[in-house]
């Protein structure tokens, strides 16, 4: 038995769920990833993997056996991937995690350029609002926006700002209350994006002041682009990403609002374990970001 090849047909299925998509993803057919860990729980003399033919699910000596190998592995792979590096150029597969509006109006076309530029490269874009867990999940570099980020063992860049923008159709503004100052939000149905770190506050800049208001309104929602298509319906009023709705902003279709005070701005950083950080393939993959982003969007995204 190839003990190594083995122990990557057992992380692969625990972690994409049935043999056959981890046989895809693997380049072999399910009956020879079956063989490997017939012969992997033969060694061990335990049963890692329950199956039926309906489902399959780690046992109990699965689940301690996964969580032990998978840092052995790992490891294994920077030290083959740090040494690839000493002669060669980035290299091999990188997991980006990235919000789905920023990922599709702005990464997408950036990733199509840096795989261009680097032939050796394979980026795996995985779009979701949600906050993963790097390591537990298995992704090499997560985009994050935020204020701030608390402390922890993660090594955080920031790529640039993220400017926000209050916004609304015509025919809502025709139909509510004035809105001339942070405070009279209160009196409006406000779309609240439920994946920010404090839902439903907004904070505006008015000189040297801020300005926090805790809206409440009828629509919670985890995604930027979902609030965008209710905009449009003239049924309510959100803070959201520039980026999100410039082109309704140029149009006419949306108008920004209380100009006078603006957002507190966000930033876009890039978050990786320390381990990782390490490698050239992780290194560069950052760098271009950084580059594209201000060079863009002039330091920040609008």
């Amino acid at each position: 038995m190839d003990r190594l090849r083995a122990l990557e047909c057992f992380r692969k299925i625990a972690e994409r769920g049935t043999f056959a998509a981890a046989a895809r993803e693997l380049n072999m057919t399910p009956g020879s990833m079956t063989k490997h860990i017939n012969a992997l729980e033969d060694q061990l003399g335990v049963q890692l993997i329950a199956r039926t033919t309906r489902r399959m699910s780690l046992t109990e000596a699965g689940e301690t056996y996964l969580a032990r190998i998978t840092g052995i592995l790992d490891d294994m792979t920077d030290a083959d991937e740090t040494v690839r590096d000493l002669n060669d150029g980035p290299r091999g597969r990188v997991r980006i995690a990235a919000p789905m509006s920023f990922g599709i109006r702005q990464l997408s076309p950036m990733i199509a350029e840096m795989i261009d530029a680097y032939p050796e490269l394979t980026i795996e874009l995985e779009l979701n609002d949600k906050v993963v867990d790097l390591v537990d999940e298995g992704f090499d570099i997560a985009l994050r926006v935020s204020e701030s980020l608390p402390n922890s063992s993660l090594i955080a860049r920031r790529l640039c700002g993220y400017s926000r923008v209050l916004c609304a159709s015509p025919a809502y503004i025709a139909k509510s209350p004035p809105l001339t100052r942070p405070e009279d939000l209160l009196h409006h149905n406000c779309f609240v994006y439920t994946n920010d770190s404090r839902p439903g506050f907004w904070t505006f800049v008015d000189g040297q002041h801020e300005r926090s208001i805790q809206v409440k309104g009828r629509f919670y929602v985890n995604s930027s682009l979902a609030k965008r298509d209710a905009l449009l319906q003239g049924c309510g009023i959100t803070l959201t990403p520039r980026l999100v709705v410039d082109d309704l902003l140029q149009d006419g279709r949306l108008v920004s609002l209380l100009d006078d005070f603006a957002p507190r701005e966000l930033g876009l950083y890039a978050i990786c374990a320390p381990q990782r950080h390490k490698l050239r393939k992780i290194r560069t993959v950052i760098d271009f970001m950084v580059r594209k982003l201000r060079v863009n969007n002039d330091q920040s995204i609008r």
